[in-house]
C-alpha cells in the first residue's frame, strides 16, 4: 500500500519536474493559476501589435513638430521611442517566462538584458515628470517659461533623464545570473532586493507623486488664467480698445494651441499616473505575501493554504500588470483625441495610403487591360492570317 502511495507522489511530481526554478514555477501556475497565464499569454500580445503600430507613427508624427521652442514633442517622441524598445523587450522576456523558449539562458545576455529592460521602465516616469515640470514652468511662471524656452534645454533635459535612468538601471548586473540549471534568474543578493525597493520606490511612487502634485498646479494656474482673461475682457471693449483685440488675435490663437498641448500632455501624465500606482501598490504586496513551501508535492500545493493566498495574489498581479502595460501601447488613442494637429497627420497619412492603394490598383488595372487587349489583337491578326 505504501508503494502504492509513494508512486502516485512520483506521478504526480512528475508533473512538474525540478529541472529549474523558472520552469517549475511556470508548470505550477498553469496548474493552479490558469487565468493569469492566460492574461499573459493571449492579453501582452494585443498590446505588442497596438503599441507597435501606435508608437511608430507617434514618432513620424511628433518628429516632424521638434522645433528650439516646442520641447513638447521632444519629449513626446522620446516618450514614444522608450515606449517602443520596452515593448520589444517586455516580449523577449514573455518568450522566455511564460512561453517557456529560452531567450535569456545566456551568462552575459541575461543580467544585461535586465539593464535595458528597467531603463526603458525608468525612462517613462521620468519623462512625465519632466515634461510636466516644462509644463508648469511654462504655465504658472511664463516670463521664466519663455527664457527657459529659448534657452533649448529640451535636448540637455532628455540627455540628463537618459543617464540618470542608466544609472539607475545599472546594479541590475549584480541581481540577475545563469546558474547550473541554465535558466535565468535572480541572485537573491541583499543588496539587490535593497537597490530594487529604494529605486522603484524612487521612480514608481515619489516621482509620480511629484508628477501629480505639479498637474494639479498647472490645471489651477491655467483655470486661474482663463478665469482673469474672462474678467479682462470687457474692460477692454468699455475702453474703445478693440483694434488691439485684433492684433493680438494671432497671440489668442497661440495661447489656444499652447492650452490644447497643455490638455494632452495632461492626460498623457494622468493616464500614466493611474496605471503605474497600481502596479507600484501590487510589487510592493510581494514582500507580504510570499509563495508557500516549494518542497511539497503538487497536490499538496493546490491544498496549501499559503499557495492559495499566493495564487490568488499571482492572478491580481498579472491583470494589473497587462493594465500597466497599456501605458505603453495606447498613447496613439489619446493624442488622437486632444491633440488637433495629430489628428490632422493620422487623417492625412491615411488618405495618402488609400490614395496609394487606389493608384496602385488603377494601375494594375490599366495594365492587365492592356495585357488583354494586346492578346485580343494578336488573336484577331492570327485568325485573319488563317483565313
Amino acid at each position: 500500500m505504501n508503494g502504492l502511495i509513494n508512486n502516485t507522489t512520483d506521478i504526480e511530481d512528475d508533473l512538474c519536474p525540478h529541472t529549474g526554478v523558472i520552469s517549475w514555477y511556470s508548470c505550477v501556475f498553469e496548474l493552479y493559476a490558469p487565468t493569469a497565464i492566460f492574461v499573459d499569454k493571449y492579453v501582452s500580445p494585443v498590446l505588442y501589435f497596438v503599441g507597435l503600430f501606435g508608437n511608430l507613427l507617434t514618432i513620424k508624427i511628433w518628429s516632424r513638430r521638434i522645433r528650439k521652442t516646442n520641447t513638447s514633442a521632444l519629449y513626446l517622441t522620446v516618450l514614444a521611442i522608450s515606449d517602443l524598445l520596452l515593448l520589444a523587450l517586455h516580449c523577449v522576456m514573455e518568450l522566455q517566462f511564460t512561453w517557456g523558449v529560452s531567450t535569456l539562458n545566456k551568462p552575459l545576455w541575461c543580467p544585461a538584458f535586465f539593464v535595458f529592460y528597467m531603463f526603458a521602465q525608468y525612462m517613462s516616469p521620468l519623462l512625465i515628470m519632466g515634461f510636466t515640470l516644462e509644463r508648469f514652468i511654462s504655465i504658472a511662471i511664463p516670463f521664466k517659461g519663455e527664457r527657459f524656452s529659448r534657452r533649448n534645454r529640451g535636448v540637455a533635459e532628455v540627455i540628463v533623464i537618459i543617464v540618470f535612468s542608466v544609472l539607475l538601471a545599472v546594479p541590475q548586473i549584480f541581481g540577475w545570473t545563469v546558474p547550473s540549471d541554465g535558466e535565468c534568474q535572480g541572485t537573491g543578493l541583499e543588496f539587490f532586493a535593497t537597490w530594487i525597493w529604494v529605486s522603484d520606490i524612487l521612480v514608481f511612487c515619489v516621482f509620480p507623486v511629484i508628477s501629480l502634485v505639479l498637474n494639479i498646479l498647472v490645471i489651477n494656474a491655467v483655470s486661474r488664467s482663463v478665469k482673469l482673461r474672462r474678467d479682462a475682457a470687457p474692460s477692454f471693449e468699455l475702453n474703445g480698445l478693440n483694434s488691439k483685440l485684433l492684433k493680438n488675435r494671432p497671440k489668442e490663437h497661440s495661447r489656444s494651441r499652447i492650452r490644447v498641448s497643455t490638455v494632452t500632455l495632461l492626460c498623457v501624465s494622468f493616464y500614466r499616473l493611474f496605471t503605474v500606482i497600481p502596479v507600484a501598490i501590487i510589487f510592493a504586496l510581494q514582500y507580504r505575501i510570499p509563495p508557500g513551501d516549494e518542497g511539497l508535492s503538487v497536490t499538496d500545493i493546490g491544498k496549501d493554504s499559503t499557495w492559495k493566498r499566493f495564487f490568488n495574489y499571482f492572478t491580481a498581479k498579472k491583470m494589473i500588470d497587462e493594465v500597466g502595460l497599456s501605458q505603453y501601447s495606447c498613447n496613439f488613442f489619446l493624442y488622437y483625441m486632444t491633440a488637433n494637429y495629430f489628428r490632422n497627420e493620422v487623417c492625412r497619412l491615411l488618405r495618402s495610403f488609400m490614395e496609394c492603394k487606389i493608384g496602385i490598383s488603377e494601375i494594375r488595372g490599366k495594365r492587365s487591360g492592356t495585357e488583354s487587349s494586346t492578346k485580343g489583337t494578336l488573336l484577331s491578326m492570327r485568325k485573319s492570317f488563317y483565313d
